[in-house]
């Protein structure tokens, strides 16, 4: 019986991990840090693409538009490019400022 309820826990917790936390799209990617947008759809987002990351902060500031951007702390964020569709799991909490940040566990471009 131990020994079912221990898989079923196991299953539990490492099988809920499996979904992403956030979707978005990557409006900027330095050494460790991506700016994800994640409410922006591809047609959008062709639209703002030469735009710079803080043009479009400025922009969600005075309410021109919403792109729920968040900035992103990640150690292989170098191995992204900007206009990336990626699937996010965090680390930890989603700090409440602006843009939000947090820690990202795994990032994967979207197929």
């Amino acid at each position: 019986m131990k020994i079912i309820n221990l898989l079923l826990f196991s299953f539990l917790l490492f099988g809920c991990s499996s979904n992403p936390d956030m979707e978005g799209i990557i409006l900027e990617v330095t050494e460790h840090k991506v700016m994800l947008a994640t409410e922006l759809s591809l047609s959008e987002y062709e639209q703002i693409k030469d735009k710079s990351a803080l043009q479009i902060q400025n922009e969600d500031v005075i309410g021109d538009a919403y792109f729920g951007l968040i900035e992103l702390t990640y150690e292989r964020a170098k191995e992204f490019n900007k206009g990336d569709q990626v699937d996010v799991w965090i680390d930890g909490e989603v700090m409440e400022s602006y843009p939000e940040q947090a820690k990202a566990k795994k990032m994967k471009q979207k197929e």
